[in-house]
C-alpha cells in the first residue's frame, strides 16, 4: 500500500498534517484534540450542527522508508506551518516564532484597475504580478503560508449590527476612521447598480450603501464567492486594512498624510523598508512593469502593507477573539505592531 502525507482541514478554517497508508482512508490522528475542540465550541451553532473535513492527499509512494516519511512530514509541517497554533493543531517539531524555514508563499494583494496586483516572496525569492482573478494567482504559487488582502472578508447576511473588525478599525484610525467603510450585507452583491444595492440595505440594515463600497463590490464578491465555495481556503486568506497597518507600524499614531499624494507614500515607504527590506526594490519594479493605468502607485504601497503582515510570524488581529459570520467566515483585521 501507498504511504501517504496528508492535510486535514477542519471546520475551524486550521489544518493538520499526518500520515498514513492509503488502505485507511478515513483513518487520522490529531495531536492537540483539546484546542481543537476549544476553537469547536466558538463555531456557531448552525456549524457545530453540521459540519465537514476535508482530507487532501498532498504526497505519496509506494517504496519510501518510514525514515524517509517522517522526515517528509515534518517538510509539509514546515511548509504549511501548522505547528504554528494560529493556522494548525501540530504540536511537533514546536512552532519557532520568527522562523520560516520552507519555501512557502506569504502574498500581499491589493485589488487595482488591472485586477489584483499581487507581491510575493519566501526564503528564497520574491514575485510581482498582476492578474485577473484570484484563482489564476492561487495557480501561480504553492505551497502558500499565508495571503493578506485589502478586501473584506467575512460578511453579515442581515441587520445592522456591523463588523466588530470594522469597529476598532474606525477607533484606532481615528481622526482618519473614514478610511474604514462599512461592509455591505451580503444579498447587496448581487445588486444591478448603486440605487438598487442601497434598496436592499435599507430593507435588510436600515442604511444605505456608501459610494466607496459599491465600486468595489466585484472584487468583495469574488473574494466571497471563492472562500464560500473552497472553505479550507480561509484558512490562508486574511483581511487586512493597510491604513491600520501604517498606523500600527507608526506605533499606534494615524498617518494623516494622503496615500494618494507624493508625501504620503514617501511616508509609508518609509515605514514599510523598516520591516520589509525588499520594499524598495518591489516598488520600482512594479512602478516599472506597470502603467498607471493598469497599476496604481497607492495600490502597490497597499499590497506591500499586506505583504509585510503576511510575512510576520505571528501577525495580530482585531478583535482578538474570532468573530464568525453566518458562513462561517473569519471577521477579522491582521497587523503588526
Amino acid at each position: 500500500m501507498k504511504k501517504q502525507i496528508y492535510k486535514i482541514t477542519f471546520p475551524t478554517n486550521k489544518i493538520y498534517i499526518g500520515k498514513g497508508v492509503n488502505g485507511h482512508p478515513l483513518n487520522f490522528d490529531i495531536e492537540d484534540d483539546a484546542r481543537l475542540n476549544a476553537d469547536f465550541a466558538l463555531l456557531p451553532k448552525r456549524l457545530q450542527h453540521n459540519w465537514t473535513l476535508r482530507k487532501e492527499i498532498l504526497w505519496e509512494s509506494d517504496s519510501c522508508s518510514d525514515e524517509v516519511l517522517s522526515q517528509k512530514v515534518v517538510d509539509f509541517i514546515n511548509d504549511y506551518q501548522s505547528n504554528d497554533p494560529a493556522i494548525g493543531y501540530n504540536l511537533s517539531p514546536a512552532f519557532q516564532p520568527g522562523n520560516n524555514v520552507s519555501g512557502a508563499w506569504s502574498i500581499g494583494i491589493d485589488g487595482c484597475k488591472g485586477g489584483w496586483f499581487y507581491a510575493a516572496s519566501n526564503t528564497q525569492q520574491h514575485n510581482i504580478g498582476v492578474v485577473a482573478t484570484l484563482n489564476e494567482l492561487l495557480e501561480l504559487f504553492e505551497p502558500i503560508r499565508l495571503i493578506i488582502i485589502d478586501i473584506p472578508i467575512g460578511l453579515y447576511n442581515a441587520g445592522s449590527a456591523p463588523r466588530q473588525c470594522d469597529v476598532q478599525a474606525r477607533k484606532l484610525l481615528k481622526p482618519r476612521g473614514s478610511t474604514v467603510f462599512p461592509a455591505p450585507v451580503r444579498p447587496c452583491l448581487v445588486a444591478g447598480s448603486y440605487a438598487q444595492a442601497c434598496e436592499i440595505s435599507e430593507k435588510l440594515t436600515g442604511k444605505k450603501l456608501s459610494q466607496q463600497a459599491y465600486h468595489i463590490f466585484g472584487k468583495i464578491k469574488e473574494v466571497d464567492d471563492l472562500l464560500r465555495s473552497q472553505p479550507c481556503l480561509a484558512e490562508i486568506i486574511r483581511e487586512a486594512h493597510p491604513e491600520l497597518g501604517f498606523c500600527m507600524l507608526n506605533q499606534g499614531t494615524p498617518l494623516l498624510t494622503s496615500k494618494k499624494e507624493p508625501n504620503g507614500i514617501k511616508e509609508r515607504l518609509d515605514l514599510l523598508r523598516q520591516r520589509l527590506p525588499i520594499t524598495s526594490a518591489l516598488y520600482e519594479q512594479a512602478l516599472n512593469q506597470f502603467a498607471r493605468k493598469v497599476l496604481a502607485r497607492d495600490d502597490i504601497v497597499d499590497a506591500l502593507m499586506c505583504l509585510c503582515i503576511a510575512n510576520a510570524p505571528l501577525p495580530e488581529q482585531i478583535p482578538t477573539s474570532v468573530e464568525l459570520d453566518p458562513e462561517g467566515l473569519p471577521m477579522a483585521m491582521r497587523f503588526i505592531s
